[in-house]
């Protein structure tokens, strides 16, 4: 695994949310995270801000395979839409897609899903920054 998708991996916050399947492959990204107590809001299905988090961190993790070494992506715009809630013992499997990568700016496609059945759609835009 590229180290900086083992970070994306194995950051303390997504380690605690139980971020799982962390793929990183010719700019698609792919994880997954099972909705259990931790991740729920007082309403008991899959917590918005937790949802929100993830999209933007699966389309980093995706972008990150495109990117060099000298170059790090950071979030510029995100717009979330939430079509659907998730229950406690589902597990949502995030996937992101690059729609335009540019020299300082790069747009990126995320669905959030539970097998078939679409809980969410993002589009992520980062700004790409030389380190």
């Amino acid at each position: 695994m590229d180290p900086r998708v083992a970070q994306v991996a194995n950051h303390p916050l997504h380690r605690h949310l139980g971020i799982a399947d962390v793929v990183s492959e010719a700019g698609t990204g792919r994880l997954s995270v099972a909705v259990e107590e931790r991740t729920v809001n007082p309403a008991g299905v899959f917590h918005g801000g937790v949802l929100y988090m993830l999209c933007d961190v699966c389309a980093y993790a995706g972008l990150l395979s495109q990117l060099d070494a000298q170059t790090e992506a950071v979030t510029h715009d995100i717009h979330v839409s939430v079509m659907r809630a998730a229950q406690p013992g589902e597990v949502v499997v995030f996937e992101s897609t690059p729609v335009r990568v540019g020299r300082r700016i790069a747009f990126i496609d995320v669905r959030a899903a539970v097998g078939e059945r679409l809980i969410a759609q993002a589009r992520v835009t980062k700004t790409l920054i030389a380190v």
